[in-house]
């Protein structure tokens, strides 16, 4: 799964946890000519610039009505929210996001956008929000709780994905190695799950949380066997906003806004 291209407490009462906030610090803005205040500009002007590709659903896309929604959108407008000013979103193709940001034509990036850290001299990155990566994904109340309990386990894994080339080297490392069933699609592996055809499976996780939130009886495990993070960016020179930003998102992952939004939006 690509972000235009988590980890997870087990059980129904879930928190999606930003994902590797303990290594913030490699998410932590390089050092770079800071703005006088961007915070400041933008509560005079009232508005939080955001640019988004509105075409991957659930996280941003163009409703019935015509105008943007989705995860990122709301989340957006809770950052702004919390910023005292108000959400305006400029709508651009995923190739011209950081283009937008350059030009001035928007203050933050936030459109399932995972971190290039190659643009870091020039563009600051929040901790995650989300973690689309690969999960371990098991029935409540399994007793297979961390990766190394499976051993001789029937593990369901889509075929060819990253989570796939994961497993394979679990043949290699656990004794005995785990039994491999290849599905052709995620939810056919968590549907092995409900048949008991397979004891564990691997899937991307807005498929996991999407099964969670239609209240499957699934618990996903932490850590993530693979992870594509999603960030918000901002310009370098605006590192005092992204730090601000990152602050709020963290407060929210904290009292449970986040993982609300998550799970809406996986509905």
């Amino acid at each position: 799964m690509n972000g235009h291209s988590a980890m997870f407490h087990p059980g129904p009462g879930h928190k999606v946890v930003l994902v590797l906030l303990c290594l913030g610090v490699l998410f932590t803005p390089a050092c770079g000519k800071e703005s006088q205040d961007p915070v400041a500009r933008i509560k005079q002007a009232g508005v939080l610039r955001i640019v988004m590709d509105p075409s991957f659903p659930p996280f941003e896309f163009i409703d019935q009505t015509g105008t943007v929604a989705g995860l990122d959108v709301d989340l957006g407008r809770e950052i702004a929210r919390q910023l005292g000013v108000q959400a305006e979103f400029v709508v651009l193709g995923y190739d011209g996001l950081y283009d937008a940001l350059t030009a001035g034509r928007a203050d933050i990036i936030l459109s399932a956008l995972y971190p290039d850290l190659a643009r870091s001299a020039d563009f600051a990155f929040t901790p995650p929000y989300f973690n689309a990566g690969e999960m371990l994904v098991v029935p409540v109340g399994s007793p297979i709780t961390t990766l190394d309990n499976l051993a001789g386990q029937r593990v369901a894994v889509v075929f060819g994905t990253e989570g796939h080339m994961e497993a394979l080297r679990w043949e290699q490392t656990f004794t005995p190695p785990p039994i491999l069933l290849t599905p052709d699609a995620p939810d056919k592996a968590l549907a092995m799950l409900t048949t008991h055809e397979a004891d564990a499976a691997v899937v991307d996780n807005v498929t996991a949380q999407t099964a969670l939130a239609q209240g499957a009886a699934l618990q996903v495990l932490d850590p993530a066997v693979t992870d594509e993070v999603y960030v918000v960016a901002g310009r370098q020179a605006d590192v005092a906003l992204i730090k601000a930003i990152s602050t709020i998102l963290v407060q929210m992952q904290a009292d449970g806004t986040l993982a609300a939004l998550i799970t809406r939006w996986m509905k």
